[in-house]
């Protein structure tokens, strides 16, 4: 179907307009999607320079300039498959995230990344949506009490 008046096209720049992030309005709980590469402290395999990822945003440095974030994933990676690692990975199901997670996933709540607010939004960091209420309130819990990160990371992020 021939499309004379570029409508496709319009809606898809409106769609990525109302995606694009603006930082200054993210909160805890904001799930992002975004490039990320090594220097983000991403693995990355088969030649790959970076790697489309959803991430959640769990706090804000002091200084305000960046975030703390967690990542979504499709599978449990294997080198965290140790009893204590295991009870670190959060499980997302697909039906409380339409439009954002095409099938059950994990939050990986075992490693926090601390992202630059400017590389996300210079990377073209998209909105996605938020964790549910119920969701988030159990990440947040768990991520206070846990004994995977000490007391000065854990306020750094304000999670204490």
């Amino acid at each position: 179907m021939d499309d004379f008046r570029g409508s496709l096209e319009q809606l898809k720049a409106k769609i990525a307009e109302a995606e694009k992030v603006d930082m200054s309005s993210v909160k805890v709980g904001d799930i992002i999607f975004v490039p990320l590469d090594e220097e983000d402290g991403l693995t990355l395999n088969d030649g790959y320079n970076t790697r489309n990822k959803y991430i959640v945003i769990i706090g804000f440095t002091p200084e305000g300039i960046a975030v703390g974030a967690l990542l979504i994933n499709s599978k449990i990676d294997p080198s965290k498959r140790s009893p204590e690692m295991m009870n670190c990975q959060y499980p997302m199901l697909s039906r409380h995230y339409p439009g954002i997670l095409d099938y059950d996933s994990w939050l990986d709540c075992s490693d926090i990344f601390e992202l630059s607010k400017e590389k996300i939004s210079e990377r073209g960091g998209k909105l996605k949506g938020c964790l549910t209420k119920e969701d988030k309130e159990r990440v947040l819990v768990f991520l206070s009490e846990t004994d995977v990160f000490d007391n000065i990371t854990k306020r750094r992020f304000g999670l204490l």
